[in-house]
């Protein structure tokens, strides 16, 4: 199962985490967090200010830059990532010189209040018995700590910024876990980037190739789902233009369809994929490996219900 059904099931596991955490705290009529407004703008999305707070975190005490943004955030549009910078310095997160935004006092602060905010959440949170929160936590961390010391490639750039924010080894096991899975969300975009880069495509144009593969067929479809990135229809028009030079694509009368050299290319970068990413894994053995999916999907269990119950 060393696939993107895995890597998916990490992902899904930290959100059911944390929903059941809250969950939790809610059935204890303890009051709802509150985040600053400029938080909750775009929440969910890479493209907000949160994810961005997370980032300038992970680079601090660098400057953050819209070209270091870059090297992993591929997709979104230059002109909407300079604005949600902007946007941030004007709520006094971010101090401006030149092209670099360095964290503020006030930008620390909110940084600070997030990271309490996670920690009292998951304090003494035990979903499963403890003995196997702890015993995931250190599967994982194996895991991560062989990524970093894999041959390139891939590099493990957002891994290594990544571990810049990770909690203590005095933190809580849950905790420690639950950012294990970010850890796994970076290092499975520097997997990606590793694949697919080398076919020398823009970050959108080779995500508006997936979404064709996937069934969209037209420049306004593109915009329709992926509006939230920051490019025109004309620069998806564009893409679906690139796509076709290369023979990837072909035009029909209901628009456009991946052509066998398209779907070929995508599968060998999907399998690539894979194969960084999991490159990080051989530390476990079969039964490790199994026992670690295992746990996975009983955490994941374990969280739905305390969230459906």
């Amino acid at each position: 199962m060393k696939d993107a059904k895995l890597y998916n099931l990490t992902q899904e596991t930290q959100a059911a985490l944390y929903g059941a955490a809250l969950a939790a705290r809610q059935k204890q009529g303890l009051p709802p967090f509150e985040p600053p407004l400029l938080l909750q703008v775009r929440r969910g999305y890479a493209e907000s200010p949160g994810w961005f707070l997370v980032q300038a975190a992970e680079f601090d005490p660098e400057a953050l830059t819209v070209d270091k943004l870059r090297v992993r955030h591929v997709y979104a549009n230059q002109r909407l990532m300079q604005a949600l910078l902007e946007l941030m310095a004007s709520e006094k997160w971010l101090d401006v010189v030149g092209d670099e935004y360095s964290l503020t006092a006030a930008g620390r602060a909110v940084i600070a209040a997030t990271r309490e905010r996670t920690r009292t959440l998951l304090a003494d949170f035990t979903p499963l018995p403890r003995a196997e929160i702890e015993r995931l936590e250190s599967l994982l961390r194996r895991v991560i700590e062989s990524s970093l010391n894999c041959p390139e490639p891939p590099k493990n750039w957002s891994l290594r910024y990544s571990r810049r924010r990770a909690p203590g080894s005095a933190a809580p096991a849950v905790h420690k876990l639950f950012h294990h899975f970010s850890d796994l969300n970076a290092y499975r975009d520097d997997a990606h980037l590793a694949a697919f880069l080398p076919h020398r495509v823009a970050g959108y144009v080779w995500e508006a190739f997936a979404y064709v593969c996937a069934g969209t067929r037209t420049a306004e479809a593109l915009y329709d789902q992926l509006a939230y990135r920051g490019h025109a229809r004309c620069e998806y028009a564009e893409a679906l233009h690139v796509l076709a030079a290369r023979g990837w694509v072909h035009a029909t009368d209901g628009g456009y369809v991946p052509s066998e050299a398209g779907l070929t290319a995508r599968q060998k970068v999907e399998q690539l994929t894979d194969d960084y990413f999991y490159a990080g894994w051989s530390c476990l053995g079969e039964a490790e490996f199994e026992e670690t999916a295992a746990l996975l999907h009983k955490l994941k269990t374990a969280c739905e219900a305390l969230m459906a119950a």
